[in-house]
C-alpha cells in the first residue's frame, strides 16, 4: 500500500475491534484512492460492516489509525462523519416510517433547508437529479422495498460527500433503478467523489470497482486491482476454499401434485391458479411489484383475499390466516428477516425455538432445557455462526440471522417451505449452503415455492418456474429447455 495520504481520501491502519467473545476486525488495513470506486467483499461475519460502523461513527475503533481527507480521526460521531463529507448507504434501511421522503433526506437539517418548504424543494431536485418521480410528500411507510432504497441514496448524496459507503445497495433495486445506479456511480466518479463498493453480487463489483480488498473473519486476506483478479480467485480467498460450481446439481425428485392453488383474487392479484409438486422447487420470476410477494403472502393466509381455493393432496383446504397454514404443512420465511422475520432483541434460541413452542411446553411452562437444545440442534446442522445460543440475534451476521429464520420453520418439519428472496444480502459461500439445504429438504419429500430476484438462482434451482407480471401468471416454463431471454421476457410483459 502506498503511504502518500494525498493521493487517498482514506487511509486505515491495523484497525482492530472486539465485541464480548468475538474478535470482529483484526489489524485491518485499507486504502481508497481519491475519485476511485473500491469494493469490499466477504463472507457474512468477515468484518465489513463492522468496518464501515467504525467509519461513521456508530462504533469506535479499539485500536490502530484512521485518516480521511488528510487528517487523523481519532474518534467520531455519526453527524460528524457527516459533515467531514463521509455518507453511509446502510444494508438495512435507516429511515423514519411515518415521516416523508423530503423529511427522511434531510433530517434534522429543516432549519438549514429553510423550513419544511424548502426542504421539500430541495429533495425534490435532488430525487428529480436522479431520474425519480417520487412525491417527497409521500410517507416512507408508503413507498416499496425499492424505493426505500432509492431515499437512503438520496439521504447520503444530500451532503457534499467526498466519500460515500454503499452497503448493498443494489440488493432491492429494479432493473430500471439499476440503470439509475449505474448512472450515478459514474457521475460520482467524474465528480472526484469516491465509493466504497460493498456487496456479494461478484458482478457488480467486477463491472463497478477500480480495486477491491477481500476480507475473511475480520481480517484483509488481500486487496487488488479488479484486472487481476478472476471471479474463482475471489470466491476461493472469501470463503477460504474453492468453490468449483455456485449451484450444486438441480434437485430431480418431482413427484406426484401436492398443493394446488385455484382462482386467487386480491386488489392486486387476477386468477392466479397453479399446482406446487411434491418434491419440486417451483420458481417465481416477475420484476419488484409485480405481485410475487402478495401472492405467496395470499397462500399463507398473512394478507386478505377476495376468493381462493387451497387443495392439498386433492383435499379442499381453507387457508384463512398464518395459524391455519402452519396446521396445514407450510411455513414461510418472509423477504425482510428483520422486520418480518426476527425478533432482534430476542436471543438466537428464542428466535429459533417461536415455531414449537407447544412441544416444548409443558402446562404453560416453558422448558429452557429443550428450547436450548432444540436450537443448538439447529445451529450444528445449519452451521449457524454464533458465540452461544443465548446471544441476541441482532448481533449476527445478515447470513447468519437468515439461517435462524429457516432453521425456525425447519423445526416444524413442513411439507411446504415458501421462500421469499432467501439469500438476498447473503455471501456466495452461506448462498451455497442454502442451495445445499433447498436440495435436501426437497429430496426427503418436501417442497419448496421460491422468490428471487437473482434470476441465475431461480434457472439454477427450480424444476419449473413461473413468471408473474401485473399481478397475473405470465408464463409457465422449464428452466433447462428455455433461454433466460424468454422467461424475462414473459416476466417483464
Amino acid at each position: 500500500m502506498g503511504t502518500d495520504r494525498n493521493s487517498e481520501i482514506l487511509s486505515i491502519r491495523r484497525v482492530c475491534k472486539y465485541f464480548p467473545g468475538v474478535r470482529a476486525l483484526n489489524d485491518v488495513s485499507i486504502d481508497v484512492k481519491r475519485g476511485s470506486v473500491h469494493g469490499i467483499v466477504g463472507e457474512n461475519g468477515a468484518g465489513k460492516s463492522t468496518l464501515m460502523k467504525i467509519l461513521s461513527g456508530i462504533h469506535q475503533k479499539d485500536a490502530g489509525e484512521i485518516y480521511f481527507d488528510g487528517e487523523k480521526i481519532e474518534t467520531t460521531t455519526p453527524v460528524q462523519s457527516l459533515h467531514r463529507g463521509l455518507s453511509i448507504i446502510y444494508q438495512e434501511f435507516n429511515l423514519v416510517n411515518t415521516m416523508s421522503i423530503g423529511e427522511n433526506i434531510f433530517l434534522g437539517r429543516f432549519r438549514e433547508m429553510g423550513g419544511m418548504k424548502g426542504t421539500h424543494r430541495a429533495a425534490g431536485k435532488l430525487l428529480e437529479s436522479l431520474g425519480s418521480r417520487l412525491d417527497t410528500w409521500t410517507l416512507v411507510s408508503e413507498l416499496s422495498t425499492s424505493e426505500k432504497q432509492m431515499v437512503e441514496i438520496c439521504k447520503a448524496l444530500a451532503f457534499d460527500s467526498k466519500l460515500v459507503i454503499m452497503d448493498e445497495p443494489s440488493s432491492s433495486l429494479t432493473a430500471e433503478e439499476m440503470k439509475k445506479l449505474r448512472s450515478l456511480i459514474s457521475e460520482m466518479r467524474k465528480r472526484g467523489i469516491s465509493v466504497i463498493y460493498i456487496s456479494h453480487k461478484l458482478d457488480e463489483i467486477f463491472e463497478f470497482c477500480d480495486m477491491v480488498t477481500i476480507m475473511r473473519d475480520g481480517s484483509v486476506i488481500d486487496t487488488k486491482p479488479i484486472g487481476n483478479l478472476t471471479r474463482n480467485d475471489m470466491i476461493a480467498k472469501m470463503i477460504g476454499r474453492s468453490i468449483d460450481k455456485e449451484f450444486p446439481e438441480r434437485p430431480r425428485c418431482v413427484g406426484e401434485p401436492l398443493l394446488e392453488v385455484r382462482s386467487l383474487n386480491t386488489k392486486k392479484l387476477h386468477d392466479i391458479s397453479f399446482t406446487l409438486n411434491k418434491g419440486e422447487i417451483l420458481g417465481l420470476v416477475g420484476l419488484v411489484g409485480a405481485g410475487r410477494t402478495e401472492l405467496i403472502r395470499a397462500v399463507f393466509g398473512a394478507d386478505r383475499v377476495k376468493e381462493k381455493e387451497i387443495y392439498l393432496r386433492g383435499v379442499k383446504t381453507p387457508i384463512r390466516s398464518p395459524k391455519d397454514a402452519i396446521r396445514a404443512g407450510l411455513a414461510l420465511v418472509p423477504e425482510d428477516r428483520k422486520s418480518q422475520g426476527l425478533v432482534l432483541s430476542f436471543s438466537v434460541e428464542s428466535n429459533i425455538s417461536m415455531a414449537s413452542l407447544g412441544r416444548l411446553s409443558k402446562h404453560g411452562f416453558l422448558s429452557r432445557a429443550k428450547e436450548r437444545k432444540l436450537a443448538e440442534k439447529e445451529i450444528e446442522q445449519l452451521n449457524i455462526k454464533t458465540p452461544s445460543a443465548s446471544v441476541r440475534v441482532l448481533n449476527l451476521s445478515g447470513g447468519n440471522q437468515q439461517k435462524c429464520v429457516i432453521g425456525r420453520w425447519l423445526e416444524t418439519n413442513p411439507e411446504i417451505l415458501i421462500l421469499d428472496e432467501p439469500t438476498r444480502g447473503i455471501d456466495v459461500g452461506a448462498k451455497y449452503e442454502i442451495y445445499l439445504l433447498m436440495k435436501k429438504i426437497v429430496e426427503r419429500g418436501g417442497s419448496i415455492l421460491m422468490i428471487s430476484s437473482e434470476l441465475p438462482e431461480v434457472l439454477s434451482m427450480s424444476n419449473r418456474v413461473l413468471t408473474v407480471c401485473g399481478g397475473r401468471i405470465t408464463g409457465e416454463f422449464n428452466p433447462e429447455q428455455v433461454p433466460a431471454e424468454a422467461i424475462i421476457e414473459k416476466a417483464i410483459g
